[in-house]
């Protein structure tokens, strides 16, 4: 069922800085579980937007920190440019940080948080989940930044990843090197591939490729029951 929902700016002290961010949540005031989903390298963009609010709509509170201070870039040379440019440390921190914030609301109170991650989003939500102990579960869609194996090994919540087939940022090698590390580490992972999508094909909504379109409804649904058992 979708939910009716409300959005709105939200912001968040992580050290010294003011992380700014978009919050969707359903306008039943009851505690919901929340996700904290992390941009691609677009930055805090529509797409993103609109994926917050999809999810706010399958009934979670959805934050997206801005971790590029209210820039976003359309080309393919600005984005990579932000993404090799990042300092990893304190990007992590700051969606580490959201867990505090998301903690003091009403619609929040005690539930179990998960991270989802896209693209450059999903490297990162991955650091996330191996750096803190504040997450219950982490959604990883197409990442395209590359931890290294060792920094997997302190994952200790489930994970949920979403691929698709046609994608020649996130390889079929990749993905292989991927679980190939999660397996020896003993890590517990879903592994979700969608014939012909490609790359973003969830938080991009102006794709015109019906298999993307395809692969993003069924991956929200698929996310959408996983959390509901991980987070309950």
């Amino acid at each position: 069922m979708v939910e009716r929902i409300v959005s709105m700016h939200a912001a968040y002290k992580s050290g010294k800085d003011v992380v700014d961010g978009f919050l969707s949540r359903p306008t039943a005031g009851d505690p919901r579980p929340p996700i904290v989903l992390v941009h691609c390298y677009r930055g805090l963009d529509d797409g993103q937007r609109a994926v917050t609010r999809r999810f706010a709509q399958q009934g979670f509170v959805c934050l997206s920190p801005d971790l590029f201070h209210g820039k976003t870039f359309n080309t393919l040379d600005e984005c990579a440019l932000q993404k090799t440019s990042l300092d990893i440390a304190p990007a992590v921190k700051k969606i580490i940080d959201s867990v505090s914030y998301l903690r003091k609301l009403p619609w929040v109170g005690k539930e179990k948080i998960a991270v989802l991650g896209f693209c450059m989003g999903g490297g990162l939500a991955l650091y996330a989940t191996a750096r803190s102990r504040a997450f219950a579960a982490g959604i990883i869609y197409y990442q395209s930044l590359f931890p290294d194996p060792e920094d997997l090994k302190g994952i200790t919540v489930p994970l949920l990843c979403h691929y698709g087939t046609n994608d020649p940022g996130t390889t079929k090698t990749e993905i292989e090197m991927f679980r190939e590390s999660l397996d020896r580490h003993k890590k517990k992972v879903e592994i979700e591939m969608y014939q012909g999508a490609g790359h973003a094909f969830l938080n991009n909504p102006q794709s015109k490729s019906a298999a993307n379109r395809d692969a993003a409804t069924k991956s929200v649904i698929k996310t959408t029951k996983w959390l509901k058992k991980h987070l309950a």
